[in-house]
């Protein structure tokens, strides 16, 4: 699980700042203080490890949101010389199979990235260059596993190896004992290693993927020998045999390590979703929509298309529409069933039969005649093959049982259902959503807050990052949190605890940015005052 970033040299950020991430994480500040570009480190990093390019300008995730306008653009201070950081940091307790095994003894691991465009002799962009990774280091708990760095045929060579580390204790004394006796190990076969990896640490040489290294490449030093050359042979050759012995196994530990964690970083940055700032109208007739364009999932057009296409979230989404402590709306979402002529291409003999039925009752016509046919054709199988399954999302009145569409009714409803849809639709997904809040009252500002726990602390385990200037979010969350404490949470309301809470508050420093930890105590209190007195506005509008 990914629970932290790092980045420097990015947009704002000079000197390389950490972000925790937690379920619920808040980000803060003063408007173009830099909180917006923690969310786009991310979008730009899933881009490059999707697509293999760091000079972006629009990415999938982003949309029409996010414009990172190439390296040049998106490095500190614009300065091309400089090389752009970003690291992330997972939980190693997440790993599974043989990276779990040779990862047991670590807690924390974390992968730092160093991109930038090449430079000449003088420290200037070579012409035409275009940014790539130049380096890439491994840490565990805090000490540096391995460090690689670019070469000129692009690939990555291994410039440092702390052997000693506990990751390889155990792969050293399976060395030793593989190519010597149990009983004539001696204090001085491990002191022997060292030579052994040193010569062996230039040989190895990582391919690069579209970001991540892929694994190591084959070469003498990871092709070398059957295992049998590992046995002891002579007394006489014991430092043959440790050298040997190291050059079968270091370079396959490795090659292990690096495509394991490569493959959590992939999978972790694969469940990354976004939402910007301002929310997009869907088409009026989503059922015919073809064309998803490249702010479906980023203007939430898509939420939209789950809400038509999953009861279950309709259902839960129109509970909000119409409670009067909720949107108090007197809307609701509705499908109608569509038939198409193919459809309609059969005998209706049964069909006219079934359905005079209700035409004789003296029950008032308010039913769907078409949703009824193509009910009838379903049941009937009139006809081979399965039914056109076109529904059309509508949206009524309920004062009169009108039918009005999601562009005839205010701009609210269109900003705050993505993120509705988001709580009760997504799973074990990173979502990133800027202002949430945008067009909402107060009262419901903090409801949202209740969708936000209930879906990343329940069965969904999704975790949020909320770029957010509203303090009613952080309200009740903080109201959650003293509840948790004291026992008197309400009825299927989630415990809260500060481990599930990051709060962020990004300062400007001059021309740079500068990300502080808020945190807050068991009681949902704050242990440290805002920066800058941040939140004290409505204080001094009252007094």
């Amino acid at each position: 699980m990914l629970t932290a970033i790092q980045l420097g040299n990015f947009k704002s950020f000079a000197e390389t700042q950490r972000v925790s991430i937690r379920p619920l994480t808040l980000i803060y500040g003063a408007n173009s203080s830099g909180k917006s570009s923690i969310i786009h480190s991310l979008i730009l990093i899933r881009h490059a490890l999707e697509e293999g390019s760091l000079d972006v300008h629009r990415t999938r995730v982003g949309g029409d949101s996010v414009d990172l306008g190439g390296f040049r653009q998106y490095v500190h201070r614009r300065e091309a010389n400089r090389r752009m950081e970003w690291s992330a940091e997972l939980d190693a307790s997440g790993f599974r199979g043989r990276l779990a095994e040779l990862l047991a003894p670590v807690k924390r691991v974390t992968v730092t990235l160093t991109t930038g465009i090449a430079l000449d002799d003088q420290d200037r962009p070579l012409p035409e260059a275009t940014p790539e990774l130049h380096a890439y280091e491994i840490l565990a708990d805090g000490s540096s596993l391995l460090r690689m760095s670019k070469r000129r045929d692009g690939n990555l060579q291994l410039d440092r190896l702390d052997h000693e580390h506990p990751v390889f204790r155990e792969v050293l004394r399976a060395i030793v004992e593989t190519s010597t006796t149990a009983e004539s190990i001696q204090p001085s076969d491990y002191e022997g290693l060292n030579e052994a990896i040193t010569n062996l640490v230039p040989e190895i040489v990582a391919s690069r993927g579209n970001l991540l290294p892929k694994g190591l490449l084959r070469s003498e030093a990871s092709s070398s020998g059957g295992q049998e050359a590992f046995f002891p042979v002579s007394k006489g050759r014991r430092k043959e045999d440790l050298a040997a012995a190291v050059r079968f196994f270091i370079p396959r530990t490795l090659d292990e390590i690096i495509k394991g964690i490569s493959d959590a970083i992939n999978a972790e940055l694969s469940r990354l979703r976004y939402l910007g700032p301002l929310r997009s109208y869907p088409p009026r007739h989503l059922a015919f929509s073809q064309h998803h364009d490249p702010n479906w999932f980023a203007g939430g057009g898509y939420a939209w298309d789950e809400v038509r296409k999953k009861s279950d979230i309709r259902e839960k989404v129109n509970k909000w529409l119409g409670d009067k402590d909720k949107l108090g709306t007197p809307y609701e979402l509705r499908i109608r069933n569509l038939l198409t002529i193919d459809d309609l291409d059969a005998d209706y003999t049964d069909v006219v039969e079934e359905l005079e039925k209700r035409f004789t009752s003296d029950e008032p016509y308010d039913w769907d005649l078409f949703g009824e046919l193509y009910a009838a054709l379903d049941k009937l199988k009139s006809h081979e093959g399965r039914l056109s399954d076109i529904q059309e999302l509508n949206l009524v009145d309920r004062r009169n049982n009108t039918v009005v569409t999601h562009r005839d009714v205010g701009i609210g409803i269109s900003q705050v259902l993505p993120v509705i849809v988001a709580t009760y639709a997504l799973r074990e997904t990173i979502y990133a959503i800027e202002q949430p809040e945008i067009h909402l009252h107060p009262k419901l500002q903090s409801e949202i807050s209740d969708l936000f726990i209930e879906s990343a602390l329940g069965n969904q385990k999704n975790r949020f990052i909320i770029e957010t200037h509203s303090e009613h979010l952080l309200l009740r969350i903080m109201r959650r949190m003293r509840e948790t404490a004291t026992g008197k949470l309400p009825n299927r309301s989630l415990a809260v605890r500060p481990e599930d809470v990051m709060v962020l508050y990004v300062e400007p420093d001059g021309p740079r940015s500068i990300i502080r930890e808020i945190p807050l105590n068991e009681r949902g209190e704050l242990v440290k005052a805002w920066p800058g007195g941040f939140f004290e506005e409505g204080l001094r509008e009252v007094f």
